[in-house]
């Protein structure tokens, strides 16, 4: 009975992922940046990459467009951005949420333009040199796969040799190859940024989720399993064990099952004549609470 109200029907997931638009506006943008560049001879990277120059004139937008600039005209840059939203941005879109997916990823952008521009300064390199990419947004993404399945493992191919590892051990190896290129000055990537978009996935996706910040941390046995979502070369035969907050549907479900099926199983036996005030104030509740989720 309950079921057949408005409310109580779940929403049709859209089968739009952010994730998947931004590879395509990311390829876009480089065909633009490369007809502009090549053709037009237009200084696209001066214009609109991040800079400290351009910082200190108020020019705050470059903090969004860096993020959609790759070099040209090999596109290698942007393949590799591009490949890690795909593997890592689809499953973590899923868990997250469109918004708050996009929020991590863009915030990951800043964070990592920021934190590279205050390195370049702090080293002096010219104010005017630009930062372009999307390797922070695509950093904090990464970052915040390895923490959610970071026991799970997976296959990786270094040189040529397949090597297993866990997800944890993936992301520590990306932050130790990124501090060791922050000591090769003109190595021309980005290394600090890169750095800046991991600490921001992996400390800022907690208060998003509202779960403890240190949780991972924690022995095995007093983490609840959790859903796998498969990564591409995962073993997905036991869950990972990294506690997730249930969703309100999930809750919606138990309180249904635990207040309101006893009374709609009462009426279905004795009538609706037969309820208590109680039970009446139960299902009212339960009126109102699947209306206001």
């Amino acid at each position: 009975m309950i079921y057949d109200r408005d409310y109580m029907r779940e929403p049709e997931a859209s089968p739009i992922r952010v994730s998947m638009i931004l590879i395509w506006v990311l390829g876009g943008c480089f065909l633009v940046q490369c007809i502009l560049t090549l053709y037009g001879k237009v200084p696209v990277v001066a214009d609109l990459g991040l800079s400290w120059a351009g910082i200190r004139q108020w020019q705050l937008w470059r903090l969004l467009t860096f993020q959609f600039l790759h070099e040209v005209p090999w596109p290698l840059h942007v393949i590799s951005n591009a490949l890690g939203l795909y593997f890592f941005g689809r499953p973590v879109e899923e868990r997250l949420g469109t918004w708050k997916f996009l929020a991590v990823y863009l915030a990951g952008g800043v964070a990592g333009g920021l934190a590279q521009v205050a390195w370049n300064l702090a080293f002096q390199y010219p104010p005017q040199v630009s930062l372009m990419g999307a390797s922070a947004g695509v950093s904090a993404i990464t970052a915040v796969y390895c923490r959610w399945f970071a026991h799970e493992r997976f296959t990786a191919i270094l040189m040529v040799f397949p090597v297993r590892m866990k997800f944890l051990t993936f992301l520590w190896i990306l932050v130790a190859g990124s501090v060791v290129g922050l000591f090769f000055k003109g190595s021309g990537v980005a290394h600090m940024a890169h750095l800046g978009g991991l600490a921001l996935g992996w400390f800022g996706v907690p208060f998003l989720t509202r779960t403890d910040p240190w949780q991972i941390w924690k022995p095995r046995e007093e983490m609840e399993p959790a859903t796998v979502i498969p990564f591409p070369g995962t073993t997905a035969s036991r869950p990972v064990e990294v506690p997730i907050r249930k969703s309100r549907a999930e809750e919606d479900a138990e309180y249904v099952a635990r207040e309101v099926d006893p009374i709609l199983d009462k009426i279905a036996s004795k009538g609706l004549a037969s309820l208590t005030d109680h039970e009446r104030r139960i299902l009212e509740q339960a009126r109102e609470r699947m209306r206001k989720g």
